[in-house]
């Protein structure tokens, strides 16, 4: 880990570890959203995180903004940290200004084209994190427009996932925006959909770390028959199935992030390794969630006990920015396209 990734890592860890109470997630999820610790997540530059410093930014890697993801993960923070992380960048790859207030990205999808004509903007987004509270979104069509589009412009159905997490829908019915941009070479609406897939993929390896830590806490505390629960093989055997699907889930998202930076740095296209890890991750997700509360048992059904709050994000965030079938699907097809004696030079070659 390089300087500015320790770095990051502290202070990532010393925030959320402080702010991010039982009580602040129990409070998010009934609708009060923690401004308090919004401001200050702003304040320490996370927002800017893949901004360029020369347009007031920390001009970090994507590699760095993982460690961010993973902490969003790790301690259930209940805000569109990395929305807006991502909407921040595409903003400046635009050529636009990145305004005050909250501004995240809208998902894009193939099956809800906006359109984009006559400098109006009309379709729906569906599933938009925090899309009622946010101040500004950040909409891209599929012909690569970027829109930004201001609160009041376009109509709000709040909705949530499973997490109890906002995911709305807004409607536009011929809004104009505030700016609107282009997405520069290279970058299309499918690869910016796939971005979002590889932070999601982040936040579920830092939600499992969690539960793992959580898991072997609980087996050694916790004691059936005159010993800890943790010294029968059987609970061994499911720790060492969860501590492996955990480590094969991060190096799946390190893997991801630094192929996004190759991406950035010479024109190589990410989208296969993402794939990959989205697919990995999200299928370890819904093992890792079963194992646990296997561990766990009655306790760890109760909405008492934090376990839900990790394991109920990893339920939802699988299935966010394409699910696990979504992305092997993807992969296949991807497959199918090579040549057959073009095939295995094509895996074993791409660029790490």
């Amino acid at each position: 880990m390089n300087e500015m990734r320790q770095i990051m890592a502290d202070t990532v860890e010393k925030l959320f570890t402080e702010h991010v109470t039982k009580s602040l997630k129990e409070s998010a999820e009934a609708s009060d959203f923690p401004e308090k610790l919004w401001n200050a997540v702003e304040e320490n530059g996370l927002l800017h995180i893949l901004v360029p410093e020369k347009f007031g930014g920390v001009g970090a890697e994507f590699a760095d903004a993982e460690v961010i993801a993973r902490g969003i993960g790790r301690h259930a923070v209940p805000m569109p940290v990395v929305e807006s992380i991502l909407a921040n960048w595409i903003l400046v790859s635009a050529g636009l200004d990145i305004p005050t207030g909250m501004t995240v990205l809208a998902p894009v999808r193939a099956d809800e084209a906006l359109d984009f004509a006559g400098d109006k903007v009309r379709g729906t987004a569906t599933r938009v994190p925090w899309g009622r509270t946010a101040a500004q979104v950040v909409v891209i069509t599929t012909e690569g427009d970027v829109a930004l589009m201001t609160a009041g412009s376009y109509s709000v159905t709040e909705n949530q996932n499973i997490a109890g997490e906002p995911r709305d829908t807004l409607v536009f019915e011929g809004a104009t925006p505030a700016a609107t941009g282009r997405l520069p070479g290279g970058l299309t609406a499918a690869s910016v959909f796939a971005l979002g897939a590889m932070m999601r993929s982040a936040q579920m390896a830092g939600a499992m770390e969690w539960i793992l830590e959580a898991s072997v806490q609980y087996a050694n505390d916790r004691s059936q028959f005159g010993r800890p629960i943790g010294k029968f093989q059987a609970i061994q055997q499911s720790m060492a199935e969860l501590a492996g699907h955990t480590a094969a889930s991060g190096a799946a998202s390190t893997g991801a992030f630094q192929a996004a930076d190759l991406a950035v740095a010479s024109g190589h296209d990410s989208t296969f390794e993402i794939a990959a890890a989205k697919t990995r991750i999200s299928e370890a997700a819904g093992i890792a969630a079963a194992i646990s509360h296997q561990i766990h048992g009655a306790i760890g059904f109760t909405y008492e006990h934090d376990l839900h709050f990790c394991t109920r994000r990893l339920w939802s965030w699988r299935d966010e920015f394409g699910s696990d079938s979504y992305w092997a699907d993807w992969i296949g097809g991807s497959i199918l396209e090579q040549e057959a004696d073009d095939l295995w030079p094509w895996l074993t070659t791409r660029p790490t």
